[in-house]
């Protein structure tokens, strides 16, 4: 069976490198590239071709590829045809519309992000990048234009492990041409459940202009909202807004306040309903800045609120004072009541630095008399921050008073970041277009790497009058989506995000693993740190804040790496060793590192070179002095049936 398939998959390239070799001109050619490397129009620094669309990925997993197609001539008619993947062992089909594609279309970028060095940006501006996924199912290309095509691939959650093969069609008035897809489906599954806290703020301003929705919550626009929502979950955001300002207000005659949440949980609900949303954010406009609302007033102050007579219908405006001691008691009891209490995330201020940090330390302290049991979760812009109990701060603040944040963590805080685009350090992973989509991924490297909770951003659909043509100041940092009369389409950071996030969640399978084993496990190994393979895997494509990767392939060797731990853990012989320092620690030459280790009954366990003897309970535990020469440990598990070795290299000086 393999060989036949085989064949029918790799036919058609070979007649078309016979028809060139013999004169016959191809009007396009077409390879595979990575989908962590954008492919412009223009064919600036096109990525290393490949003659077979490679792919892996675990049952459940959502995984991107791309191929470039590159016009010899004008194309006309140019569409593509998704392949049925086989699986090359029994012939067994995938379902057929397990594989989707999408044109890459690009905007105009008049200038690069004012914060970066061009060193930190894809390519100069002024020039066409790559961004979105397109609506159209057919195009024209231009003689010497480049054409990115996307791939999306779901693998089932019921798929059977092993290697599937097809073939990507591209048609043309001119000619087709074929490329083999090939997918590697491991034996695991990614989690339903989502570790990481992923608050992208939407608005719902502009339905009438983008979506033709005139009516605010009508049919058609609880239609759309649902339309965002199930674009946000598979995505795996988990954090949804709602505001305070569809909660209304009325007085009676007797000046009682009664509060009115019908709209509120409606919006939440459509969210709640998808069954994949975590998380309530809510109470941006409880506050203000003062100065009339400057970043930079030293002053936070409640805001005031429209409130309507129940008898006259009347509508006037109250002081903060005389509605918030009543509003968040109120706020805390229906949320309680809905079952939604442990879900929200209360902002209290959005951005509060440190010229504020005392008035919002009062404010965050007054909000948690009032409503004890609502945690506030916020995006900050200084380290002083009170009871606050999930912090945000930039990510270049992140870095910049990092043993700050950490105190704070080690003191209970919870921690994640935010990104702002133009308005953050520069060199740090970002979100404007210009810069590499590697960042979009590694994104969530980090939060695995340094025990971080969440991402926050500012932007989902913040879009200017016409996205597709003007990127703004913000240069599409402030949105992930494009908008179509009908929903969204995606952009390529928002599918690298989704990417990213799932990679955490294959690091939190092998620290739920390594925990298990832990549990199971005596007084002798609370040594275990079921985090530390993670981090050590991670810090292969994030050494730090700043220094990472823009490799590709450095991504998905660390990634498979971890895939193939997943697969090994389990097999005889048992074995899981630690080291301290952790792997690729940078040592001086004559340095020692300490080995920790844990097997399996019956098992050999050799350490460069070094036959260490084993406790009953499976205990082994030795130091070895590393060299320039020599700067990894090696061990080796040996039981009659099998043997493992596991190395973990060094940096030595």
């Amino acid at each position: 069976m393999f060989s036949k398939l085989a064949k029918s998959i790799y036919f058609i390239p070979v007649v078309l490198f016979l028809c060139e070799s013999t004169g016959m001109a191809q009007p396009f050619r077409m390879f595979a590239v990575s989908d962590l490397q954008r492919v412009y129009e223009d064919g600036y620094k096109l990525p290393a071709p490949n003659d077979t669309i490679k792919l892996f990925g675990i049952r459940g997993e959502v995984i991107s590829g791309q191929l470039a197609l590159k016009a010899e001539r004008n194309l006309t008619g140019v569409t593509v045809e998704a392949p049925t993947l086989k699986n090359i062992k029994d012939g067994n089909p995938l379902p057929a519309n397990i594989v989707k594609w999408d044109f890459v279309g690009s905007v105009f970028l008049p200038t690069n992000a004012p914060n970066q060095p061009l060193s930190a940006v894809d390519r100069p501006a002024p020039a066409m990048f790559p961004d979105y996924l397109m609506s159209e199912r057919q195009i024209n290309i231009k003689k010497k234009s480049c054409q990115g095509i996307w791939l999306t691939v779901n693998i089932p959650e019921n798929a059977e492990a092993g290697a599937y093969l097809g073939n990507v069609i591209v048609k043309s008035v001119q000619g087709d041409q074929t490329l083999p897809l090939y997918l590697r489906v491991y034996p695991l599954t990614l989690p339903a459940e989502r570790h990481l806290k992923i608050a992208v703020r939407f608005s719902v301003n502009n339905f009438d202009k983008y979506h033709g929705i005139n009516e605010m919550y009508s049919d058609a626009w609880f239609d759309m909202l649902k339309v965002y929502a199930d674009n946000m979950v598979a995505h795996r955001q988990n954090v949804c807004q709602a505001s305070i300002s569809t909660i209304k207000i009325t007085q009676s005659e007797s000046g009682a306040l009664a509060f009115d949440f019908t709209r509120f949980d409606q919006i939440v609900e459509v969210f709640m309903n998808t069954g994949k949303m975590d998380f309530i954010e809510t109470g941006y406009g409880l506050t203000r800045f003062g100065d009339g609302g400057d970043w930079f007033s030293t002053k936070i102050e409640l805001s005031d609120f429209p409130v309507k007579n129940s008898e006259t219908g009347e509508i006037k405006t109250m002081t903060g004072d005389q509605v918030i001691p009543y509003f968040l008691p109120a706020l805390e009891s229906h949320l309680r009541q809905k079952g939604w209490l442990d879900r929200t995330l209360l902002s209290v201020r959005n951005e509060p630095s440190l010229h504020n940090a005392i008035p919002y330390m009062e404010l965050s302290d007054y909000f948690h008399q009032l409503a004890p049991d609502l945690k506030q979760f916020e995006s900050i812009e200084t380290t002083m921050f009170g009871g606050l109990e999930i912090a945000g701060p930039k990510l270049d603040h992140l870095a910049t008073w990092y043993d700050s944040f950490r105190k704070a963590q080690e003191k209970g805080t919870e921690l994640c970041y935010y990104i702002v685009g133009i308005f953050q350090g520069s060199r740090y992973p970002n979100k404007t277009i210009d810069v590499p989509v590697m960042d979009s991924r590694i994104m969530p490297w980090l939060n695995y790497k340094y025990n971080l909770s969440g991402i926050k951003h500012w932007g989902w659909n913040s879009w200017t009058e016409d996205p597709y043509h003007t990127v703004g100041q913000h240069l599409g940092d402030g949105w992930h989506v494009y908008p179509v009369k009908g929903g969204v389409l995606n952009s390529l950071r928002w599918e690298q995000m989704r990417n990213g996030i799932q990679d955490y969640e294959y690091f939190k399978i092998l620290e739920h693993k390594i925990k298990i084993l832990k549990d199971s496990l005596g007084s002798h190994f609370t040594w275990i740190d079921p985090m530390q393979r993670g981090r050590e895997i991670a810090g292969q494509v994030v050494k730090n804040f700043l220094d990472r990767t823009n490799n590709p392939q450095v991504l998905y060797s660390a990634k498979l790496q971890v895939i193939n731990e997943l697969v090994e853990f389990d097999k005889s012989p048992g074995i899981y060793i630690q080291t301290n320092p952790e792997m690729n620690s940078k040592l001086t030459d004559g340095s020692s590192v300490e080995v920790f280790g844990w097997t399996e009954p019956g098992t050999k366990i050799i350490i460069n070179g070094q036959e260490l003897p084993v406790s009953e309970q499976g205990l082994f535990l030795e130091q070895f002095v590393l060299h320039n020469d020599q700067n990894f440990i090696k061990v080796q598990a040996i039981n009659p049936d099998r043997k493992k070795e596991i190395v973990r290299e060094f940096i030595v000086k």
